[in-house]
């Protein structure tokens, strides 16, 4: 008895301890740069012609994530890199509200000095709560800020920051496809779950789909939020055109956001511009659409992330998504994700 006390008291003091500060709900791979290496002429080379491909857009983002610059790289380091591809745009990626600190003003700093725009992304993937079968133990815990919850204190955050170091502005990604349980958000008794056999007007997927549209423009209307990117992934505007969602449609994200960046799901190269096809030609206005380009940090065949297979393949496949997205006047610029993988495609010999 006295064994499974310790051991209760034990295990219930971890779940506390868990509760207490706001752990990520998923990891980013690669974490990291590549080991700091000395250029070669090769990898400079692939850098200038990527600089080439990229010059004429108004718009060269690329994705940060905290584990990538809070190591043992330095902001300079990381900004270099940054500055040796010609992105113009970073956009860095949290997971949690504590990563609101020091560590963060540093690099928001040193990105101005060299005159590098940082915009700031959140994920409703990281911002949501749920029940848990034991409502005794969940009590003890802290509640976690919700994703408005969360802008809101980043807001805060960026205005006691000197103006010149400031978020040039916010992306927030919109993630119903990945809610998978219960929320205290919804109604008791109403749970809604993803579900590829859920799609109709009226079911489930429907449902949070216009939960999120109505969450996203309450998050565009929160007083001090300056410039809004939504992120969505490519297959919601065709879910909503064939009918099979009410809402959802490339014109419902660009009536609220000042740009709607679609998350190209393709994972062969010869994709990528058809994936996104569909919201370029509907969305009408000018620059309004980005097309992100996540790329595998392996070779996958399932993942929706563009296949690394070595750097010139990258870079042709870059290529033709700015050739052909080139042709309709809503493209506005692309955000590759995230940088530690386009350094790792770069440097291989």
């Amino acid at each position: 008895m006295k064994n499974y006390l310790t051991s209760l008291t034990f295990g219930l003091t971890l779940l506390f301890i868990s509760g207490c500060g706001h752990t990520p709900v998923r990891s980013v791979f690669p974490a990291s740069l590549p080991p700091h290496t000395a250029e070669t002429a090769a990898a400079s080379a692939r850098a200038e012609k990527f600089r080439s491909i990229t010059a004429k857009l108004p718009l060269r983002g690329v994705a940060l994530y905290p584990a990538a610059f809070a190591g043992s790289f330095t902001d300079k380091e990381v900004l270099d890199a940054v500055s040796r591809l010609g992105f113009n745009r970073i956009y860095c990626c949290l997971t949690s509200e504590q990563e609101f600190d020091e560590r963060l003003t540093a690099f928001l700093t040193e990105a101005a000095s060299r005159n590098i725009p940082v915009e700031l992304v959140l994920s409703q993937q990281d911002f949501y709560r749920q029940y848990r079968a034991n409502r005794l133990i969940r009590g003890l815990f802290i509640q976690y800020p919700d994703l408005c919850e969360a802008v809101q204190r980043s807001i805060e955050y960026n205005a006691e920051l000197p103006e010149n170091i400031r978020f040039s502005g916010w992306t927030i990604i919109l993630t119903p496809h990945l809610f998978n349980g219960n929320n205290t958000e919804r109604t008791r008794g109403h749970i809604y779950r993803w579900d590829e056999k859920r799609y109709g007007i009226g079911e489930d997927n429907d449902m949070l789909m216009r939960e999120s549209l109505e969450y996203a423009t309450k998050i565009a209307a929160l007083p001090g939020l300056g410039k809004l990117t939504i992120a969505v992934p490519d297959y919601f505007h065709e879910a909503a055109v064939s009918g099979q969602l009410s809402c959802g449609k490339i014109t419902d994200f660009t009536a609220i956001a000042d740009k709607v960046a679609v998350i190209n799901s393709a994972n062969l190269p010869s994709k990528l511009p058809g994936m996104i096809a569909g919201e370029l030609a509907e969305a009408g206005e000018k620059g309004k659409i980005l097309a992100v380009v996540p790329i595998a940090g392996h070779i996958s065949e399932t993942e929706g992330k563009l296949r690394r297979r070595n750097w010139d393949d990258f870079q042709r496949s870059m290529d033709n998504l700015i050739r052909k997205s080139a042709a309709y006047d809503s493209f506005g610029g692309v955000i590759v994700s995230p940088l530690a993988v386009v350094e790792y495609l770069r440097q291989e010999k």
